[in-house]
């Protein structure tokens, strides 16, 4: 055990520490076709341990409409993920987004936070590919996200 301990610190192996209880792990937004029968647009806010905050996003402003929590695991591993992606190069080699809010249908922003990186991807901009580690890891939270809280639909 302490060979292999020594093996890794002399390659230069790096722990990446868990996310702070209180840092922002994730925002997802959703705008576009969500917004045509009333202010159901979201915005979720998941946090270091778990919490999940769920805004409705209307034209006074964001309102926090849910609370919830979800499973530490799949906020540690996004986080993970994320640290260890190269997030530019990422970004290059997506494909094209679409505007589906320009059809009614609903466009997706992910804002990344890990150590001091902060990246938006937007679907409009870019494919938010589930296929890619990073977006396989936010989709999971983002599930889970929407499992632990509701928000209502409200009609014009």
């Amino acid at each position: 055990m302490i060979m292999v301990t020594v093996v890794l610190a002399a390659c230069g192996a790096t722990s990446i520490p868990d996310p702070g209880a209180d840092q922002i792990v994730i925002v997802i937004e959703s705008s576009g076709g969500c917004a045509q029968l009333g202010p159901n647009c979201t915005r979720t806010i998941v946090y270091g341990d778990g919490t999940v905050e769920t805004h409705r996003i209307g034209p006074a402003g964001p309102e926090l409409v849910d609370t919830g929590a979800i499973a530490v695991d799949f906020v540690v591993d996004l986080h993970r993920t994320v640290a260890t992606v190269d997030l530019a190069a990422l970004r290059a080699r997506l494909p094209e987004g679409e505007c589906r809010g320009c059809v009614d249908g609903i466009d997706t922003t992910m804002t990344f936070f890990a150590g001091n990186k902060e990246e938006v991807f937007s679907s409009v901009e870019v494919e938010l590919d589930p296929n890619e580690p990073v977006f396989e890891a936010a989709w999971a939270v983002a599930d889970a996200a929407r499992a632990a809280t509701e928000i209502p639909i409200v009609a014009r």
